[in-house]
């Protein structure tokens, strides 16, 4: 029996939770710091209830206790900041008998912050991102940004924050609402027209890529992408090949990791609009066309042989029309 935990219960655990909850050789415990959490009441889930990861201190006490009466072996964040509370951890010199992947701080910090992101690539490579600006220069920008423009946290993922702003009274007050809540940690980007992609990656514990799935949202929650209502899977190898170089370029990672594009509607051109350090919210329509992503990354954690990496034909593949991250999809139809 191999204990697995699964920190967070909602977005990209999901996957993890409908890959692993029915397998007799995994006991799979989940955690979340909301207790009503649907994933914790998933069948075949060991629920544990933890602080919030950005309360560092109690959540890594709280979590060594659970590692500890456990006998936790594998140990898998979904969530950004439960990422990141384990990458901090391990930078601090944080040693646990579990089995996770070792991603670096500097990696992290670069590809997890928007600004840093985008700042970083427009240094190395300027054409595969948005023209971006920082908070402490939008004020006296203001009048004479190409609007419609962005407004985005630094730090937060499926659109929490995000707004379309398309004139300069409305940016004032745009900002002024995201300075409320998040202080100076906010970008502003050009907009991009155009339909919204995700690639999909795992790597191993050498940095080396294992497997890469590019995904087309057909529909999201928000203008500008979020939650996917809708997609399919797409064969873009030039998508995979740039998500590759961007990572590369932040110094590499370990582990599971998504990028979200956007390619312009006229141009045809890809621009990255953000990392995340973690599969995305509906990686689940990967494991329905027959790559099981939370397989591949218990596989590599646990030395097992990976399951299967190939595609099934276009004509075969399945698509989703209505999911929510917290519910996985109950049907499924014929792209």
């Amino acid at each position: 029996m191999t204990n697995v935990l699964v920190l967070s219960g909602t977005a990209s655990a999901i996957n993890y939770i409908n890959s692993f909850a029915g397998d007799a050789a995994i006991r799979l415990h989940v955690t979340d710091s909301d207790p009503y959490c649907p994933g914790l009441y998933a069948p075949g889930v060991t629920a544990h209830h933890l602080p919030r990861a950005r309360d560092t201190d109690v959540y890594r006490i709280a979590l060594d206790r659970i590692i500890a009466d456990h006998a936790i072996d594998v140990l898998i964040p979904t969530s950004d900041y439960d990422v990141g509370a384990i990458v901090d951890y391990l930078h601090d010199g944080w040693t646990s008998p579990v089995a996770l992947f070792r991603p670096t701080w500097e990696a992290h910090r670069c590809l997890a912050d928007k600004q840093r992101l985008t700042a970083h690539l427009a240094s190395v490579r300027a054409r595969m991102v948005p023209r971006s600006w920082n908070a402490s220069k939008v004020d006296e920008l203001a009048d004479g940004l190409p609007y419609p423009v962005v407004l985005k946290p630094v730090a937060e993922s499926g659109g929490k924050g995000v707004s379309i702003v398309c004139t300069s009274a409305d940016l004032r007050s745009a900002i002024a609402r995201l300075r409320r809540a998040y202080g100076e940690q906010f970008l502003v980007q050009k907009y991009i027209p155009g339909r919204t992609y995700v690639v999909s990656l795992v790597f191993d514990h050498a940095g080396q890529m294992t497997v890469a799935v590019a995904m087309r949202s057909h529909l999201t929650f928000f203008t500008w992408g979020g939650g996917g209502c809708a997609g399919d899977i797409v064969d873009e190898p030039e998508l995979i090949a740039l998500s590759i170089d961007v990572i590369e370029a932040c110094g590499g990672w370990r582990g599971p990791i998504n990028l979200e594009w956007r390619r312009h509607e006229r141009t045809g051109d890809f621009y990255l609009l953000e990392a995340n350090c973690r599969l995305n919210g509906y990686s689940y329509l990967t494991t329905m066309n027959g790559i099981c992503l939370p397989r591949v990354v218990l596989s590599l954690l646990t030395g097992a042989a990976l399951p299967p990496l190939d595609l099934p034909p276009k004509g075969r593949r399945r698509n989703f029309v209505l999911g929510f991250r917290e519910t996985a999809v109950e049907r499924w139809v014929q792209s």
